[in-house]
């Protein structure tokens, strides 16, 4: 086996820039002496050879179009069984529930300003008191947009 010094050189033996070296050792190039400042790393040919060949086989043996549609296949159960079990919903159904949602409380929210304005107490303690429940409340509308539609279906009968 031949070793060789310095980065330029190992670069001179498999036609490529010392940067592409470099880039190699990033993806484990191997190195037999790991050099310092003023001091060259040192490569044994065959290793480095060894591990060039290991790396353009792996390439072509990557994913076959036969794996890939494999792959594919098997990504569509699992997001069938997620939509089965409720931890999956599908976008078009997202968008109404989400809409729904922001209009129920939009429009609870609208209602609360006339009301407080006759409601609210001359007490300070219990102002701040109503206003935390009011906020909680329109917090607690936004936080079950999952139902939305059906609170305007039942607010509808």
């Amino acid at each position: 086996m031949a070793r060789i010094v310095g980065q330029e050189q190992i670069a001179d033996v498999f036609g490529v820039a010392p940067k592409t070296i470099v880039e190699w050792q990033e993806q484990g190039f191997p190195i037999a002496q790991r050099g310092r400042p003023g001091v060259p790393s040192e490569y044994e040919t065959a290793d480095c050879i060894n591990w060039l060949v290991d790396r353009e086989v792996k390439k072509v043996q990557a994913e076959k179009p036969q794996d890939r549609l494999a792959r594919v296949q098997a990504d569509k159960i699992e997001m069938e069984n997620a939509e089965r079990r409720g931890q999956l919903i599908p976008a078009d159904m997202l968008e109404p529930k989400l809409k729904a949602a922001f209009l129920v409380a939009r429009t609870k929210w609208l209602d609360v300003v006339p009301r407080l304005a006759r409601e609210l107490p001359a007490e300070a303690a219990e102002r701040e008191t109503m206003l935390q429940g009011e906020f909680e409340a329109f917090l607690h509308t936004l936080a079950d947009w999952a139902k939305a539609d059906q609170v305007e279906e039942d607010d509808a009968e």
